[in-house]
Formats: C-alpha cells, sequence, structure tokens
C-alpha cells in the first residue's frame, strides 16, 4: 500500500472498507471488513463503511484498503494484463483511451485499476452492458455489489475525471450484450399481499434500515437515488420481483415523488430503478420460510444439490434418511464421538467438545430451513408436496432430536483420532508441520482438537527472553541449552525419551514459576497445569472410579506441575505409566472409557522434591532434575517480565525459541550436561531410603545374620522417626533382598526356619 499516492477525491468522498484474503471455496477471496466493527462489509449497506482516516487507522491488521462505488464514480479493472512488468496489447489500447484518468496496479500487481466519472452523456443500462467478461469488469453505483481495491501503486498518474469517449468506447466494443435482455422477466413470484409486504419488511430483523426510507429518511444514503434503490430492493425481496407490486408500494412510500415518472430514454426513472433491484435479486420471499435477505444462502444450497438432493434415491424421505442427510451434510464440521458422548464441531481451525449439543441442534435448525428452500425448486407437483412434508417434520424440536440421535452412527470418530500426528502444532494463523516446518493454512480433516496461543512468525526474535534465559541457568550455556531442548521436546507428542524434568530450586524467586507460565501461554490448550496428587501415592485407589485428571491430558504435550508441598510421596508406578510410550484408559465423569496414546511431558517446578520410594525410577532413567540455583533479590526482581512475555510478539518469539530447542533435540540427541547429572544423582543417593537404613541401622560382616523380622522391626521405627514412607514387609525384603542375600534357614540362635539376612546385624540402639 502507498497511501500518500491515492488521490485526494478518494479520501475525501469515498467510502472505505479493508480487506483480507479468506479461502473460499478452495480459492482465495478477498473479504470486505467494516473498519468500525470488525464485522463483515456489504456494498448494499452504507453503514459498513467509513472515512478513509478511520479505515486507514487499523490497515496493519489486514492486507488492503477497499471502497464502495458511490454517485458518478467508476472503476475499471483490467485482470491479468501485467507480464513481466510490460501491459499486454489488450491492456495498452484501454490505456491509450484514458490519457488524463489516475491508474493504478492491483493488489497482486498482475493488473490494473482505471478510476474515471460517469458523464451525464452517458446512462448505463445493464440491459443493454455486461458489468463483466473474462479480460475487463467495470464497477458502476447501483449496479454492482462488489467493493474495489485501492493500492495507491501507480501505474499512471493523473486525476478522476470524465473521460466519455474513452468509457463509451469501452462499453461498446467490449461489454455491450448481443441480444438485450430483459431483467424484469425473471421467473419470481409474489407470495404476499400489499399488506403483508409492509407487515413482513416492519417485523425483519434489518427494519430500521426498511422503516427509515419507508418513512424518507434517506441520512444514511449518499445520494436519494441510492436511497431509492436501496427500499426498493426491499420491497423487491418481499414482493417476489412483482414489478407492478413493487411499483405499487413505493407510491404509497414517504419516498415516491415526481421524479419517479420521469421520462429517461423511453423507460422511466421508477421503471429503471425497479429493474435494478430485480437484476441483483438471488433470492425472494417464500411464505414456509422467513428468510432474511442479508442471509446467504447460495453456497449450502449448492451443497446439498452436488449430494443430489432433494431426488437422490441416496436420501430416503423418512427418519433414516434423514439422519443420514445431516451426517453427510456436515460431515467436514461436526462428528460423533461416543467415548465421549457428544457431538464436536469443528470452527476457526479446531474441534471443540459441543456442551449439550447446543451447536448440533443450531446446525439442524439451519440444515431444516434450507431444506424448506430446497423444496420449492422440485418441478413436479406431487414430489415437491410429498418433500415439503418430508421437511415441515424438521421444524418440530422433537424430530430435529430423532435426527440427530439417528445421525450418530453416521461418520463416527474416536477420541484417539484426534491430534494424532504428533508433528502438528495448531497456532491461531494456521498449522505448523514440525517434521518438514511446512505452514499452512487450518484444515478439518488434520482433527486438531488443541491450539497454542500463539501467532506463528518465524522472523520473531526476543532479547529479554533470551537474557532472561541466560540468567535464571546463571550463566551456564549447556545447562541453558539442555533446558531449551526439554522444553522445545513438549511442542510435539513425540514420547521417545520416556522421561519427566523436575526444574529445582531450593531457594524462592528463582525463575521456574515465569519460566513455566510463559510456556503455558504460549502453548495454549497444548498445555494445562495439573495437581500435584496426579503424580502422588494414594493409599486407596478405585480402579472403577473416573479418572479425569488422567482423561483430560488426551492430546496435550505440556504438563506442568507447580509447586507441589513438602513431603509428597511420588507414585513411581504411575510416573512409569505416564511418561511410557503405553496406551493409557481414563474416563470422565458419567462418560464412557477412552483408550489413548500419551503424548504429553511432565515438567514439575519446586523448592522440595518429591520422596521417592522406589529407585528403579532413577535407574531406567524416567527423572532429570534441572537445578535452578540463582535467587533474585528484591533489587534483582523484574516484576513486569509476566506481562511482557504474555504479549503476541513475545510469545512467537518464545514459540521460536522452543521450536529451535526441537531442532537442537533432533540434530545433537538429548545429552545431558553435568550439572543435571550430578542433581539427579544427589536426588537418587538421598532417594535411595534402603540404603540409607543399612547404613544407619545394620552393621555389616562376613558371619553375621539377623532375622528379616527383627529387621523390619527396626525399619518400622526407623521409618516413624525419619518421616519416610512405611512400605509393607513383603515389599520392605524385596528392596533389601536387591542389596542384600537374604535365606530362609535355622539362625543361629534359634530351633525353626526362617527368612534371615546374611552378612549383616542390627547396630545396638544404645550405641
Amino acid at each position: 500500500m502507498n497511501l500518500e499516492n491515492i488521490p485526494e477525491y478518494l479520501k475525501e468522498n469515498a467510502s472505505w472498507c479493508l480487506w483480507k484474503y479468506e479461502t473460499r471455496n478452495n480459492r482465495e477471496t478477498k473479504i470486505p471488513f467494516n473498519p468500525t466493527t470488525n464485522g463483515y462489509a456489504s456494498v448494499n449497506d452504507p453503514k459498513t463503511f467509513t472515512s478513509f482516516d478511520k479505515a486507514s487507522e487499523k490497515l496493519s491488521s489486514y492486507d488492503g484498503l477497499g471502497i464502495r462505488v458511490d454517485g458518478k464514480l467508476v472503476a475499471i479493472d483490467v485482470d491479468d494484463c501485467v507480464i513481466n512488468g510490460d501491459l499486454n496489447d489488450f491492456a495498452k489500447e484501454i490505456v491509450s483511451h484514458f490519457p488524463q484518468s489516475y491508474i493504478e496496479f492491483s493488489p497482486s500487481g498482475k493488473g490494473l485499476r482505471i478510476f474515471t466519472f460517469l458523464p451525464n452523456s452517458i446512462t448505463y443500462n445493464n440491459d443493454i452492458y455486461k458489468m463483466k467478461t473474462k479480460e475487463v469488469e467495470v464497477y458502476v453505483s447501483g449496479f454492482t455489489n462488489r467493493f474495489v481495491t485501492v493500492t495507491g501503486h501507480v501505474y499512471q498518474e493523473g486525476e478522476i475525471v470524465e473521460e466519455p469517449e474513452g468509457l463509451l468506447w469501452l462499453l461498446e466494443k467490449y461489454l455491450k450484450r448481443e441480444k438485450q435482455s430483459n431483467t424484469t422477466k425473471k421467473i419470481f413470484k409474489s407470495y404476499l399481499s400489499d399488506e403483508e409486504v409492509i407487515e413482513k419488511a416492519s417485523n425483519a430483523k434489518n427494519n430500521e434500515k426498511f422503516l427509515n426510507l419507508w418513512a424518507g429518511n434517506i441520512k444514511a444514503y449518499p445520494s436519494s437515488s441510492e436511497a431509492d434503490l436501496a427500499l426498493t430492493s426491499i420491497l423487491a425481496f418481499y414482493a417476489g420481483g412483482d414489478v407492478d407490486q413493487i411499483d405499487r408500494l413505493f407510491r404509497q412510500s414517504e419516498l415516491f415523488r415526481d421524479k419517479w415518472d420521469e421520462n429517461r430514454g423511453g423507460k422511466t426513472y421508477g421503471g429503471i430503478t425497479i429493474e435494478k433491484a430485480i437484476s441483483s435479486l438471488k433470492e425472494v420471499y417464500k411464505p414456509i420460510l422467513k428468510i432474511d435477505p442479508s442471509i446467504e444462502f447460495d453456497l449450502s444450497i449448492e451443497k446439498l444439490k452436488e449430494m443430489g438432493l432433494p431426488l437422490s434415491s441416496k436420501y430416503s424421505w423418512t427418519d433414516i434418511g434423514a439422519g443420514k442427510i445431516f451426517a453427510d451434510f456436515y460431515k467436514d464440521s461436526l462428528r460423533y464421538v461416543p467415548e465421549r458422548k457428544a457431538w464436536y464441531f469443528y470452527e476457526e481451525g479446531i474441534w471443540i467438545a459441543d456442551t449439550g449439543s447446543l451447536k448440533a441442534m443450531k446446525l439442524c435448525m439451519n440444515l431444516a430451513n434450507l431444506l424448506h428452500i430446497l423444496a420449492l425448486d422440485i418441478e413436479d407437483e406431487h414430489k415437491r408436496k410429498a418433500y415439503v412434508k418430508f421437511s415441515n417434520r424438521w421444524q418440530a424440536r422433537g424430530y430435529r432430536v430423532s435426527v440427530l440421535k439417528d445421525a450418530e452412527v453416521h461418520h463416527p470418530l474416536n477420541v484417539s483420532d484426534f491430534d494424532k500426528d504428533p508433528y502438528l502444532l495448531n497456532c491461531t494463523n494456521g498449522t505448523l508441520n514440525l517434521r518438514t516446518m511446512e505452514f499452512y493454512e487450518h484444515r478439518s480433516s488434520d482433527y486438531l482438537s488443541k491450539m497454542a496461543d500463539v501467532i506463528y512468525d518465524p522472523n520473531s526474535l526476543n532479547e529479554r527472553w533470551n537474557r532472561y534465559i541466560d540468567e535464571i541457568m546463571s550463566g551456564d550455556k549447556e545447562k541453558a541449552k539442555f533446558l531449551q531442548k526439554i522444553l522445545g521436546y513438549g511442542l510435539t507428542g513425540d514420547t521417545r525419551h520416556e522421561c519427566m524434568a523436575i526444574l529445582y530450586g531450593m531457594t524462592t524467586r528463582n525463575g521456574k514459576g515465569t519460566l513455566c507460565e510463559s510456556i503455558l501461554k504460549v502453548l495454549g490448550t497444548y498445555a494445562c497445569a495439573s495437581r500435584p496428587e496426579t503424580l502422588a501415592l494414594k493409599n486407596k485407589v478405585n480402579s472403577s472410579g473416573p479418572s479425569e485428571e488422567i482423561a483430560r491430558l488426551a492430546g496435550v504435550r505440556f504438563v506442568n506441575i507447580p509447586e507441589p508441598g513438602k513431603g509428597l510421596p511420588l507414585n513411581v508406578a504411575q510416573v512409569k505409566s505416564l511418561t511410557g510410550n503405553d496406551t493409557i484408559n481414563a474416563r470422565f465423569l458419567h462418560e464412557n472409557s477412552f483408550d489413548f496414546k500419551p503424548q504429553f511431558k511432565i515438567y514439575i517446578n519446586t523448592n522440595y522434591l518429591p520422596i521417592v520410594n522406589d529407585v528403579t525410577v532413577f535407574t531406567s532413567g524416567r527423572m532429570l532434575i534441572i537445578p535452578f540455583d540463582k535467587h533474585f533479590t528484591e533489587e534483582e526482581q523484574d516484576k513486569t517480565l509476566k506481562t511482557e512475555f504474555a504479549k503476541e510478539e513475545v510469545k512467537s518469539a518464545i514459540l521460536n525459541w522452543l521450536i529451535e530447542g526441537y531442532k537442537l533435540l533432533q540434530k545433537e540427541g538429548l545429552t545431558i550436561p553435568d550439572s543435571v547429572k550430578d542433581a539427579t544423582l544427589k536426588y537418587q543417593k538421598e532417594s535411595d531410603k534402603i540404603a540409607i537404613f543399612m547404613e544407619d541401622c545394620l552393621e555389616e560382616g562376613k558371619d553375621y545374620e539377623v532375622r528379616t523380622s527383627e529387621v523390619y522391626e527396626r525399619y518400622r521405627s526407623w521409618s516413624l522417626e525419619n518421616g519416610y514412607y512405611l512400605e509393607s514387609m513383603k515389599t520392605f525384603k524385596q528392596s533389601l533382598e536387591s542389596k542384600a542375600t537374604i535365606k530362609r534357614k535355622r539362625p543361629k540362635d534359634g530351633k525353626h526356619k526362617t527368612t534371615v539376612l546374611i552378612g549383616y546385624r542390627l547396630i545396638s540402639e544404645f550405641l
């Protein structure tokens, strides 16, 4: 965009909108937006356009600016005429006929746009001239329903002036119809009386527009002619395109004046206005359905016809057929998941559980209305009446409930179908394949139920984040690289390393909480905070009860367990299960159980290490301790960091940092630095309570032996004194046997056989 080059006339007089590219029907389309509300803009609604200054203020969030063609302004598009910087012969010929006019390049740079005025000597008539051919298109006020993009990329400097000879030459040579068509002969039918038309228009959702025009209020329109056309268009919709009824009704309005009957080249002004209104009609009011003229049904109706409806033998006019129609029509955006006993719908790049089936019911209501419209297109009267009867059943809520129930059996999805590709990362602006680094638009067929709350921008960088990582790692580059790798590992659903990380700092204010919170914000629903009880050893476990804490981890990749309390006993079996690659079974309350493959990695940030009663968690390599030794004093603390790291542009930079960590992990592997090895080994030694017990309470000697029952009694009292979790006799003996020899024999000081610990004796408690 080059705003400075845009002609002053357009800046001061035109009505402006913003636009951006969106994919519609697999084609990239320019969609206009209202700068004031950020909703869609419509050429037929001047209130959705605004001034140049207001529109240009928000330009950075859109792909470009556009205008509504008003008054005498005419825009001419010459498409695909710029080849390697030069015009083709067709474009050169057209440009030569507009030597004084301002001409600019189109947004793609491959076309031209000419701006001129419609002179009084030329009356544009849609019966005589087409609006568009393959190579050229004209935009004339009152005839076009499309907005015009404006770039300011000048091809030919000039003003917006009248060039009557050039415009007439263009219309006559390239846009003149071979046979004059009469738009008033479109096959429409009025279903309403004059009184009913006024009643329907007065009570419609957009009734304010009609009531103002009916009362003669034209403040919202640049000219009285455009107000006339707006009212006539509303009347044309409700009157079914009936010329006589439209004319009668307009004469009853406050807009009627002598001009309506003025002669304009063999036709009256009113007649020409009615022709314009009818020529733009896509649909008219039909009494079996209250249609809002602002709703676009075209694409949905076309899809139903592509399915073969209404007369396809594939879809019977029965309850069973109704369920299949619904399931097939919404297959790309709505699916039933039996394990969750819920519908899932696709919206804005993500599949979402439909709580209470509210979305499914709304879509069923929409389809009910579409089937009503479709019924009226059946030419055979008997079939039409039968299909109307079938579609009428859809209007009852009870019937729609039945339709939804029958539709559940068609195209169901399993929980495991969602987020199946562990390398796809769903971002707010598209999907990133972390294996190939390909970034593409959202698509429902990926079945992604999670979304990172971040815009992917591969060029985003934040020095404050990089400096922060260096600070919390106390300048240790190797440990900082390992931290980047292990956190980047949490981007994917790949769990090959089968480990969990504990971010451990004995002191407070060491940065680990801010780190985890910032990553949680970046990863959105790919991340979650979980309660410490998820990994805690419990005295009683109901295996048949709902495991909601585990069920909510399906599809999650980054699980943060923040600040578990002091003395938390770790459930080692649970840790091994959750950090492995084995299938997990879980269920939500009042729902069916389901299986899922874990994609998540567990990150604990804590000032207190959990109590480990089974040291095999260390020997299997499941546990990695990352020490956070830095303590930030009051003077060193930056209390703005959490707010800073939550900014959209900074989150994009954090995502890039995580991606770089994942790339390093793929390239170098999970190379563990000495600082992490040492901290983990220290934790292992401190957690081996059997070894500590033996060191505290047993004395080694070649000829020593002691009954295991006596050893266990000493172990019981020792555990209570030292605050250790007490194991059963059986478990204790198994742990003891891994470190020493236990035999069943007759002890030296006894008569009966029993289990004896060989090579050790109890140290006297009185020493």
